[in-house]
């Protein structure tokens, strides 16, 4: 018959198994042995006292300091929320943790290697439950063995004042490999909701371990599961601070002969701090294939790279990887959907540029001669570097290439999901509540199984940052232009220069990649020739040269300085068909016949050329020799309103290429310093290379609302270095009373300057 035992104390000693209403007779590892020797699946409660040399009267937590794995071979549940004062989360997903734990389990002088701390040693050691409890130390797997687990409400590698400890090596969570039935971590309850995290150091001595593997096999009489739900994982319970993670959260199927597992990965919240790991490591979540997938597992309603406050917080590499075990693999998966909250949303995904496969996309699948059916539908995509679904094309040496994949006449190439053509569209405007647009897809019957589903999305950059409405494109249409109009959503502001990306979906479940169209790119540079220290204009102008859009996204200006002179602009509509255009300034620091190169950025807008790459254009620009430096003001008087503010300048008018600083100082006059005027404080300016920027210095003007006389104050420039002080170097600032305006139009208070 099922036990319930109560741990009332925080001491690691084994032999306090008795477990009755005596104080102190049952720790968590003496509770552990007794139920190891009854039979059945039993319950480990807690009440501590707070008086126990383990606690804090403060804040009511009980540290565990365990020596040595746990061992466990009876199924058992461990409730760290039957501690008084604990309390579980009631925020509902993908939301933050307000839990209260009050049971923590620590040790920093865990054996690590290769020990876990709750080591299942058997099938009997099941089902096995955590509720309720922080745990965090360095151990290879807080949890590994077994056959059924159920985990809830726990923050793993995380104490329970909600912070990651440094520990001298990594905290990993779940290593549950083996050939389990039946995975729970969290669930659809806001009390389900697990914080998981990595802590410690890896290998390398850099923060973030954190490795966790969840596998499920089938058999004969039992399909296997895995649900994944409703968790924070790389973020604190707060939802918005970073913790610690190393590796991505990893998925495996099983390579049995049986059942594809039921497995479900939904409402959970992701982040992966960049620069909290070191080497090739990264990402969100792998989904990792060792069979042939007969069924589809869901990935829904996750939200990977935002804070609950929609902080972009990001995931360094892509946010989900689909990993084969081997090419013949094949997995299946729903990575979104059409129904309400099954969406996922993508934000931040950060390329990681040295392994050279990584572009910070949405979805990377693997390359080669490969068979996947991943169908990509109903995500929201908000800043990622990369693209949204990433076919890898293989490349003769046996690596691959990422990035856009062009569409082939017919559609005939292999490949991941086959390398499903995009749709292209030749036609669009907006009518009110509906929009219109006309669209084909180049594949032939032969090479996709129609109907296929077309998604329009309004891109945000290169990406889909929402669905619209959906088509679907029989073979009666196949390869034809097909019109059509489809709504807008309800709440979504459409115009007619917003631009449109699509997918198509064949009627297996393979996705394409997100559309793109191409463009041309043409410049002006002025003036030319210029001197060098100042700035000058270049005015981009980009032609959809196809496609029915006028382009978005960034382009980036360069001019080949020592070192490189660099602005960027963003594309915005005009009123000419097709055509966008921007401008942003660059200011040289050298002299002679420069070249300047134009390049529109494919991974930040819906355009590229047709191989999906930049676009890139070069042009010649001519610097010359800079004028003298000057430094002044630009007129030796001018005039304050009483109870207005006097802006002072001093500007740079000339020059530019060198190191300046000048003096400025206050002199009084016959205005009443701190009475009549705030006295501006003595002060050194001071102006880099190519820094041509005016210096602006705010006089508060007091008002006394009494008729008197025009009163001054006077400010200089001295002590220059590294130019020469003109046009002024003396500006007499001059106060009127108010009652009337005696300002000069032209803004000077007389015909010259004063002595």
């Amino acid at each position: 018959m099922a036990a319930t035992l109560a741990v009332d104390t925080t001491s690691d000693d084994v032999s306090l198994t008795a477990c009755t209403a005596a104080p102190a007779d049952c720790s968590l590892r003496g509770a552990i042995a007794a139920a190891n020797v009854l039979a059945g699946a039993d319950a480990i409660e807690f009440n501590i006292p707070t008086s126990d040399p383990g606690c804090s009267a403060v804040t009511g937590i009980c540290r565990i300091e365990v020596a040595s794995s746990l061992s466990i071979s009876e199924g058992l549940t461990i409730d760290g929320y039957t501690q008084p004062g604990a309390q579980p989360n009631s925020i509902p997903a993908p939301g933050a943790n307000n839990a209260q734990l009050k049971i923590e389990i620590t040790s920093a002088g865990f054996v690590n290697l290769g020990v876990a701390l709750f080591s299942l040693q058997n099938s009997n050691a099941g089902p096995f439950n955590l509720r309720g409890l922080a745990i965090a130390l360095p151990t290879s797997a807080i949890v590994t063995g077994g056959l059924r687990h159920d985990h809830r409400g726990n923050w793993f590698c995380v104490d329970a004042l909600g912070q990651s400890p440094e520990f001298n090596l990594p905290c990993n969570a779940f290593t549950l490999t083996g050939f389990n039935r039946t995975i729970r971590v969290g669930g659809p309850d806001p009390a389900d909701r697990n914080v998981i995290a990595g802590g410690g150091r890896d290998l390398n001595g850099q923060p973030g371990g954190g490795t966790n593997r969840l596998r499920v096999n089938s058999i004969v009489s039992e399909r296997g599961s895995i649900l994944l739900q409703g968790n924070l994982i790389g973020l604190g319970p707060d939802g918005v601070s970073s913790l610690p993670l190393r590796d991505p959260f990893i998925i495996q199927t099983g390579d049995d002969g049986f059942d594809t597992p039921d497995i479900q990965i939904l409402d959970n919240r992701f982040a992966r701090a960049p620069g909290n790991f070191s080497g090739g490591f990264g990402g969100a979540l792998q989904f990792s294939v060792s069979r042939t997938m007969t069924e589809t597992a869901l990935i829904q309603g996750n939200v990977f790279g935002l804070g609950v406050d929609g902080s972009v917080l990001g995931v360094e590499k892509d946010h989900i990887e689909v990993f084969l075990g081997n090419s013949s693999r094949v997995p299946r998966l729903l990575i979104g959907g059409l129904g309400a909250g099954e969406g996922n949303t993508f934000a931040g995904a950060l390329r990681q540029s040295f392994t050279g496969l990584s572009l910070g996309s949405a979805v990377i699948l693997p390359f080669g001669n490969v068979n996947t059916f991943v169908e990509f539908v109903g995500n929201r995509m908000l800043g990622n570097q990369g693209i949204g679904l990433d076919f890898p094309t293989a490349t003769a040496g046996g690596g691959g290439v990422v990035g856009r994949t062009p569409n082939d006449p017919g559609d005939p190439d292999a490949g991941a999901n086959l390398q499903q053509n995009h749709p292209k569209i030749s036609a669009y405007s907006v009518n009110g509540s509906q929009f219109e647009l006309t669209y084909r897809v180049d594949s032939d019957p032969a090479n996709s199984a129609y109907p296929l589903r077309v998604d329009f999305y309004k891109a945000l950059g290169d990406e889909g940052e929402l669905l619209l409405d959906s088509d679907v494109y029989a073979s009666a249409n196949a390869q034809q232009d097909k019109a059509v109009t489809l709504m807008i959503p309800p709440g979504v502001s459409l115009t007619n220069d917003d631009v449109i990306v699509a997918i198509a979906t064949d009627a297996d479940g393979r996705s394409s990649e997100f559309s793109f169209d191409t463009l041309s790119l043409s410049a002006t540079d002025l003036p030319d020739p210029h001197p060098a220290g100042l700035p000058f204009t270049v005015e981009v102008t980009a032609l959809a040269t196809s496609g029915p859009f006028k382009p978005n996204g960034v382009v980036d200006v360069s001019l080949n300085t020592s070192p490189a002179v660099t602005c960027s602009l963003t594309l915005a509509p005009t009123p000419i068909a097709n055509t966008s255009s921007g401008s942003c300034q660059l200011i040289p620091t050298q002299t002679g016949i420069r070249t300047l190169t134009i390049t529109y950025r494919t991974l930040q807008g819906a355009f590229g050329s047709a191989a999906g790459q930049d676009v890139v254009i070069t042009q010649s620009h001519e610097v010359t020799v800079a004028g003298p430096e000057q430094i002044g003001f630009s007129r030796c008087r001018q005039n304050a309103l009483e109870g207005e503010t006097a802006r002072i300048r001093i500007e740079r008018p000339s020059g530019g290429v060198a190191n300046v600083s000048v003096d400025f100082t206050h002199m009084p006059g016959t205005a009443t310093p701190g009475d009549d005027y705030t006295v501006p404080a003595d002060q050194m300016l001071q102006w880099a290379p190519g820094d041509i920027a005016a210096k602006i210095i705010d006089v508060p003007i007091a008002s006394d609302g009494l008729p008197e006389p025009t009163e001054r104050f006077r400010v200089n420039l001295g002590n220059v270095m590294g130019a020469a002080v003109l046009p002024f170097g003396q500006l007499d600032v001059e106060i009127i009373d108010g009652q009337t305006d005696q300002r000069f139009a032209n803004g000077f208070e007389g015909p010259e300057c004063l002595p």
